[in-house]
């Protein structure tokens, strides 16, 4: 169920949308045995997904494009989604075919995670004149790699009207085939194992500088607790530094919720700027949008504000199971940045 026009959206997503089964254990199994849960729940998932949840639950209006089955998993999923207020009309709903699940081992005692997962049977997507609709009237496109020849097709059309595209880059996710897709992003967000890879360096200010040089506006790289770092269109480095928590009970939905918060603040920022050009009758007029000159001139200081919020969320997220269910009030957010 749609619960706004497609026409009206702030970030189209693509990705794998799944339905999330998390375990918590003791420790995790090295061999045969049985061991008694902890405890247990189920969440929707998937980092674009996950992030886009995220967006949409503090005022962004996103929209997901993705196929699944017509199974309970997929019927859970579109519930999900629109509990978050994340526009499903651009998601194929395919008979016959069953929706991604991943189980999830989460370690008591650190929070560490074990993913095992099983993909969707349904049928890669092709890119529809819908999904370039989407494109040309959003002001950020949010990728992960997944679906690859659609999410190409749909950078190109990113491109030519001047959306930004948004990549996030997760630990175990990048491939030499990612190199491309990262140095064509706007905004390149990514887990430390990402950019140790991408680019060849464990200093983690020297990988966001290589970042930028590569081509990203906004350069980012997340390391957990330790922080993130990140370098601004103009090329000024900024760290941020942790919001540190006592205990971590499930680390799954940090990444994902940081890359949502940061967006959806953007997003914020980026509406305030439309409302102040007088040139344009319709925020959303695709001939006026131009976010990627908005985002070049978005001041240090909202691009830290975006930062400090999103590690605030993410902070916050990992004192319960899930990626999204524990996800904590805007207050809760306001009253930890102080």
């Amino acid at each position: 169920m749609s619960t706004f026009p497609q026409k009206y959206i702030d970030i189209v997503g693509i990705g794998a949308s799944t339905l999330d089964r998390f375990i918590v254990v003791d420790h995790y199994p090295t061999g045969r045995e049985v061991q008694q849960v902890v405890s247990s729940t189920t969440d929707g998932g998937g980092p674009v997904a996950t992030a886009l949840a995220v967006a949409g639950k503090y005022g962004a209006r996103t929209a997901m494009i993705d196929s699944i089955g017509d199974d309970m998993v997929g019927r859970h999923i579109l519930d999900d989604f629109e509990k978050y207020n994340v526009n499903t009309e651009a998601i194929q709903v395919e008979s016959g075919a069953n929706s991604g699940v991943a189980t999830i081992l989460v370690k008591q005692s650190t929070g560490e995670r074990a993913v095992f997962f099983e993909r969707s049977t349904a049928t890669e997507l092709e890119f529809l004149d819908t999904h370039k609709q989407l494109i040309e009237s959003a002001y950020i496109l949010h990728i992960n790699g997944r679906h690859r020849q659609l999410m190409c097709s749909a950078m190109a059309v990113a491109k030519e009207v001047d959306t930004i595209i948004s990549l996030d880059g997760g630990a175990q996710r990048y491939d030499e085939d990612m190199k491309p897709i990262t140095e064509a992003s706007h905004i390149v967000i990514v887990a430390r194992d990402y950019a140790e890879k991408y680019t060849g360096t464990t200093n983690l200010e020297d990988a966001c500088r290589i970042i930028h040089e590569r081509g990203a506006l906004v350069a980012g790289v997340t390391d957990g607790a330790n922080g993130s770092y990140f370098v601004w269109p103009d090329g000024t480095s900024y760290r941020c530094e942790p919001f540190t928590q006592a205990t971590v009970v499930d680390t799954t939905g940090a990444g994902d919720s940081f890359h949502g918060a940061f967006l959806a603040n953007l997003v914020h920022t980026i509406n305030h700027m439309k409302e102040q050009d007088t040139t344009s009758t319709t925020k959303h007029d695709s001939a006026s949008i131009h976010a990627v000159e908005l985002l070049k001139a978005c001041a240090h200081s909202d691009l830290e504000k975006a930062a400090i919020f999103a590690s605030a969320v993410a902070s916050l997220n990992t004192q319960g199971i899930g990626g999204r269910s524990p996800l904590p009030t805007l207050k809760s957010v306001q009253e930890l940045i102080g």
